[in-house]
């Protein structure tokens, strides 16, 4: 049956969407990794991205990005290595830009007529 979305009253949520596209330092990363048993492409990992609910930023979403980085960072690696020490020594801000670019999305409308349920991971 096929679903129709009503362009009426549609439900935004409070919250931005932080997408964390990987690059070629990050993919070059992950098939080094003892955990990875396939040979992956980039147009491959580019296909299943992580995007992040974050909170409304009114301004500067870039200040906010520059203060939790590494949470991200760290979920982003522990999402292909479980083991920290063979994660890159260097998890700055600088090396977090390499390894992947971010796109945000201001705007959230929930097209679902489920209720949004929470998963942890």
């Amino acid at each position: 049956m096929k679903q129709e979305i009503y362009y009426e009253n549609l439900p935004t949520i409070n919250r931005n969407v932080l997408v964390v596209e990987p690059t070629e330092v990050f993919l070059e990363w992950a098939k080094n990794s003892p955990d990875d048993d396939m040979q992956l492409t980039l147009k491959e990992l580019v296909a299943d991205m992580t995007a992040y609910l974050i909170p409304e930023q009114d301004a500067d979403a870039e200040a906010w990005l520059r203060r939790n980085f590494k949470t991200i960072f760290e979920i982003e690696l522990d999402g292909w290595c479980a083991d920290p020490s063979l994660w890159p020594k260097d998890r700055s801000m600088k090396t977090f830009r390499k390894f992947f670019r971010v796109h945000y999305c201001s705007s959230v409308i929930d097209l679902a007529k489920e209720p949004i349920e929470q998963e942890y991971i």
